[in-house]
């Protein structure tokens, strides 16, 4: 969703109500730049989204933790079935 289709949205009503009398639920989070984001909110009974608050809430910050590979390396991957595993190391020259 681009800045423009943002600024369409209507805001959060007041008591978190949509007009239709629907429970409003928060449906994602859309990212603004700069470390900020903007909560989307969408109406349980007639689907109608509104925007919340800007700054209501920022991105996370910081560096994401790097966690270790677990032993053994790469843990298996049950959709890629053998042969395509090695057509495709050879294809990025790790085979």
């Amino acid at each position: 969703m681009g800045p423009t289709e943002l600024q369409r949205l209507p805001e959060l009503p007041g008591p978190r109500g949509c007009a239709c009398g629907g429970e409003l639920r928060r449906s994602h989070l859309e990212y603004l730049g700069g470390g900020r984001t903007l909560p989307i909110y969408t109406c349980s009974a007639c689907g109608l989204a509104y925007r919340g608050r800007s700054g209501e809430r920022l991105a996370p910050t910081g560096a994401r933790r790097n966690r270790p590979m677990p032993d053994g390396g790469h843990p298996p991957n049950p959709v890629i079935d053998p042969a395509l595993a090695d057509r495709l190391h050879e294809l990025m020259g790790d085979g």
